[in-house]
């Protein structure tokens, strides 16, 4: 019986196809998965390696799905990349970008995180108050005339006129603040504490039928969009002492220096009238605790920004 020689070239045929074969397999497998990536999808939908970069590193899974549902615009990319950039908001970016091309991302993302751009007075809604100190009341988020703080207590003599009272959340720290003051010669007093409802609206129809409701609104908030109603917020003021120029002097520099340390935040600032509604009130502070107080004073941002972005928004 005649024993058939072994085939080296048709071995190595087969076995060169079969390797060819795999290899084929697993690029085609590593294909089919790329294709399932988010980069492959946004470069598709146009977005450059850079951009994807950005869309990787600043949007959740959620996002980026909500994302590739739209077409390729370069604006998503230049408000991703705005430090208090909120999802949700985008569409609003962008269309207050096209009416307003003049003005810069960064104040387009402040207007819309803290939706200064709406007639607040026709779309009024409920504060949260189960934020605690942290509950935002303005000229849109107000509370119900029933409202009561469930904490009032007097302030102490030495650190108020009399007959101030303010929510006991924040009367140690403002102890604290008014003594560290003290000991390096700046004498401190509640001048303005708590109001009910009833307060601000005798307040503010005073104010009304004497300057009327436009000048009212930037000076007096209405009934129920007071924060003296929550009993965080009150006027801090030199003992005994009237400045022409108080941003000028020793006591205003002292305390923008810090009342963050203590919980404590400048309410209503000059450069941010636009954003809260209500004109400036140099000796206006608001108790919001020490974390979001040394925030808020670092970046250079107003209550209604932090609220939008980390109590609302979440972050």
């Amino acid at each position: 019986m005649k024993v058939q020689k072994f085939n080296y070239v048709r071995f190595f045929i087969f076995i060169f196809t079969l390797i060819a074969l795999i290899v084929g397999i697993v690029i085609l497998i590593k294909h089919i998965n790329y294709t399932k990536t988010y980069e492959y999808k946004f470069l598709n939908l146009g977005y450059n390696e850079e951009e994807i970069k950005v869309l990787e590193n600043k949007l959740n899974d959620k996002e980026k799905e909500k994302l590739l549902k739209k077409k390729y615009n370069e604006l998503y990319i230049e408000f991703i990349n705005e430090k208090f950039f909120l999802f949700d908001n985008m569409d609003k970016y962008i269309e207050y970008k096209n009416e307003n091309d003049d003005v810069e991302n960064s104040k387009i993302v402040a207007i819309i995180n803290t939706e200064a751009n709406i007639d607040w007075f026709d779309n009024e809604r409920d504060a949260d108050t189960s934020k605690g100190i942290l509950v935002l009341v303005n000229r849109l988020y107000g509370l119900s005339s029933d409202y009561e703080v469930d904490d009032v207590v007097d302030v102490p003599i030495k650190y108020a006129y009399d007959g101030m009272k303010l929510s006991n959340k924040l009367i140690d720290d403002l102890i604290r603040l008014c003594d560290e003051a003290s000991e390096e010669g700046y004498t401190f007093v509640v001048s303005e504490g708590i109001r009910t409802y009833k307060d601000q609206a005798a307040l503010y129809d005073e104010y009304a039928n004497a300057y009327g409701k436009s000048d009212a609104d930037l000076y007096v908030a209405r009934p129920g969009h007071s924060e003296y109603e929550t009993g965080l917020s009150f006027d801090l003021v030199p003992y005994n002492k009237y400045y022409k120029d108080p941003k000028s002097s020793e006591e205003y520099t002292w305390l923008r220096e810090n009342a963050h340390r203590f919980g404590f935040i400048f309410r209503f600032e000059s450069d941010k009238e636009d954003l809260t509604g209500f004109s400036a009130d140099t000796w206006r502070l608001r108790y919001v605790g020490e974390d979001a107080a040394t925030f808020i004073k670092n970046e250079g941002i107003c209550f209604e920004e932090y609220y939008a972005y980390f109590v609302r928004g979440n972050k």
